[in-house]
């Protein structure tokens, strides 16, 4: 059901990624696959069908290595191991989180204390407790539960200490066999059921929200929301009457080799899928220069990159003139995009361009006015969310951009404005230290979450470019006007990015017939050397190079 509404919904590169996420997942490895491919340029989340099947994975993989460990351990202390297993994981979890909180999420042997807390609690029963104690222990339960998940947001350590009251309540409340939960009433009846058709519902819910997103982006209403709700439900009705509950009445004893050909069956159908659907895929969508084949040609970006450092090399061994002045372009990926086109421009003229890259906001630690923990609390760059992962990169940022010798430093940054207030402050230090000249370049106009998503429902892709300035993300606008007054305080140059892609708020995003994005922010091949050229034409460029 997921691989035909993708085929009918997902564009090209989406595509490709939900069959390889769906062979990934009938080997129950669908956690490694998506840890694996969680980096800075990963595709957002909501735009991958088969993501919740991740914890299925995990559940898999417990199953396996769950006997093998007791088998080992059982005839010794299987308590104290299973304790021990859950301790060594929880710490490990708190500590791994720091380096790859991607791969705390994702992984297995981060989750083993979660999966143990049931394990130990599976074979001590709390029923026999007096009622007064487990009214307060219920009631406890219930509480901490609630509370958690009320504080915590999508920054909160997961797995981790913040997880345990949910597991252990959750774990209390099933072992206390307590009145409360087994009182039988409409309201009882009818969770019961929601119980029942749960496993259906967690297959289903996932893929229709975002088949639903990727056709209506925009944030889901109260109406929506709910109607998403009865869907769901009425598909885990469905899947759980003729798939569920037929299939658990098998005997697996006297089926065993149904049971050994349905698992190969699973992922040759897998692997059929990720052979065919391309030739599917180009057999419902055959004509060329429509929106789809423009948006479904976007390259991948390290191809391009790889594709523009060649350019840049053959064109500095076409014509190497000596180099005499230095621009060196400080800030995240913003700056890598900002230093290939201008390498590619200038490689034949007595520029050298070098880049001064971190994901850590281009500030020294001395005009930070609050603490890291507080400034990255929002970062969606889940390293920099670590307060001491920073700590270097501002403590040695001014030192570091001033050994370099630069004639001319290029902020280029995915601005966050959480940073804005201290880059004013770090400027005047970087003055203060050199006579260098000093330019700010603007935040990109951004589309979220990717062109392909954005711009899918077009009839022609005439109308991109004359829709694309209603359908950016409108939460930066008022940047430009922050950055010009921080320009504008210390004397150094500004270029609106706004002008250079959108001018007179009409994006040029569109240029021939390929796009100038490759993501919702980044720019493509063609983008680099199309809005390249206008900065380095652009006044202020020129003299601030001059």
């Amino acid at each position: 059901m997921s691989s035909i509404a993708a085929l009918a919904i997902l564009p090209k590169s989406l595509l490709d990624d939900f069959s390889s996420s769906q062979l990934a997942s009938s080997l129950y490895v669908a956690n490694v696959y998506f840890w694996s491919i969680a980096d800075y340029f990963d595709t957002n989340s909501i735009l991958k069908p088969l993501l919740h099947t991740w914890s299925l994975s995990v559940e898999e993989q417990f199953y396996i290595v769950w006997p093998l460990f007791l088998f080992l351990t059982f005839s010794k202390k299987p308590k104290l191991a299973i304790s021990i297993a859950a301790i060594l994981s929880l710490i490990a979890a708190e500590f791994v989180y720091d380096i790859s909180s991607s791969a705390t999420f994702y992984l297995f042997p981060f989750r083993i204390f979660e999966f143990t807390i049931g394990a130990l609690m599976c074979r001590n029963s709390l029923g026999t407790l007096p009622n007064t104690v487990k009214n307060i222990l219920i009631s406890i339960s219930i509480v901490s539960i609630a509370l958690t998940m009320l504080i915590s947001t999508e920054h909160t350590r997961n797995p981790g200490i913040l997880t345990l009251p949910i597991c252990l309540g959750t774990a209390i409340i099933i072992a206390l066999h307590h009145p409360w939960m087994n009182i039988n009433n409409t309201i009882t009846s009818i969770l019961l059921r929601i119980g029942l058709v749960s496993y259906s519902a967690y297959l289903v819910h996932w893929p229709l929200l975002v088949f639903y997103k990727i056709d209506n982006p925009q944030p889901l209403s109260p109406a929506v929301t709910i109607s998403l709700l009865v869907i769901t439900y009425v598909l885990a009705e469905i899947i759980y009457n003729f798939v569920e509950k037929p299939t658990s009445k098998i005997n697996l004893r006297e089926k065993k080799a149904l049971l050994l050909f349905s698992l190969p069956l699973v992922v040759l159908l897998a692997l059929v899928f990720v052979f065919f659907q391309p030739k599917i895929y180009r057999y419902l969508n055959p004509h060329e220069y429509t929106v789809k084949h423009v948006l479904d040609n976007i390259p991948d970006r390290r191809l391009y990159q790889d594709q523009i450092k060649k350019e840049i090399e053959q064109k500095k061994t076409n014509n190497n003139p000596k180099k005499r002045r230095k621009i060196v372009v400080t800030g995240d990926s913003h700056a890598e995009d900002i230093t290939l086109a201008l390498q590619l421009l200038l490689a034949d003229t007595d520029i050298e361009v070098e880049l001064m890259h971190s994901i850590c906001d281009p500030l020294t630690l001395d005009s930070i006015g609050i603490s890291l923990e507080d400034l990255y609390s929002d970062a969606s760059q889940e390293k920099t969310r670590n307060p001491e992962y920073c700590v270097s990169h501002h403590s040695g940022y001014l030192e570091k951009l001033t050994s370099l010798s630069p004639d001319l430093i290029i902020f280029s940054e995915a601005w966050r404005r959480a940073a804005l207030p201290y880059l004013s402050k770090t400027i005047n230090e970087i003055k203060h230290a050199t006579s260098v000249k000093i330019m700010i370049l603007g935040r990109n106009p951004q589309f979220t979450p990717n062109p392909n998503i954005v711009f899918k429902s077009l009839d022609s892709i005439d109308e991109i470019n004359k829709v694309a300035w209603e359908r950016r993300y409108k939460i930066f606008d008022d940047f430009d006007k922050i950055l010009t007054d921080v320009a504008n305080e210390t004397g150094s140059y500004f270029i609106s990015k706004n002008e250079l892609v959108c001018p007179d708020q009409k994006c040029i995003l569109l240029i021939g017939l390929d796009m100038g994005y490759w993501d919702g922010q980044h720019y493509s091949l063609v983008g680099l050397k199309y809005y390249g050229g206008l900065l380095v034409n652009h006044k202020s460029f020129k003299d601030a190079t001059n």
